[in-house]
């Protein structure tokens, strides 16, 4: 997907320090570097991932920083950090976000796609995956996001 603005063009991916776990096992091949990942299945010595699924909106916890070539494969994965991610809608700065509810590799406005979804604020199942530092004009924009478990 080609962002149609992008708010920080000096740096791709992964901004700042923060928690990245470099030895992650990839249970699919279908993210690549940006997408949206989920716990996997639970595999001895390993954190799991595996690419967000849209049909359990909010279920993202972290973002792959690069594709992996085959199945079991070791993927660098932010928990927390500064990253850059493509909005999914119009975001402003401060805004909490979680995955997008139909896509993979975007980050929407938990409160108004999840509330009514996942009942976010209640405890629900979707994860708040951290909070835009940069406010997104349209669809599809490039933004700095704060990742990090907030609730």
């Amino acid at each position: 997907m080609v962002a149609v603005t992008d708010y920080y063009p000096n740096k791709d991916g992964y901004i700042e320090d923060g928690h990245v776990i470099a030895m992650c096992k990839a249970e699919d091949i279908t993210m690549t570097a940006g997408s949206l990942v989920a716990l996997g299945a639970h595999v001895s010595n390993y954190v799991t991932v595996k690419t967000s699924d849209a049909v359990k909106a909010g279920d993202a916890v972290g973002m792959c920083l690069r594709a992996p070539v085959a199945i079991n494969d070791t993927v660098p994965v932010c928990f927390t950090g500064v990253v850059k991610a493509v909005a999914y809608e119009v975001l402003a700065a401060g805004a909490l976000v979680s995955s997008g509810l139909t896509t993979l590799n975007t980050v929407a406005d938990a409160i108004t796609d999840h509330t009514s979804v996942n009942l976010v604020h209640n405890g629900g199942t979707a994860h708040i995956l951290g909070m835009t530092m940069q406010a997104s004009t349209t669809a599809a924009d490039e933004i700095l996001v704060f990742f990090g478990k907030f609730c």
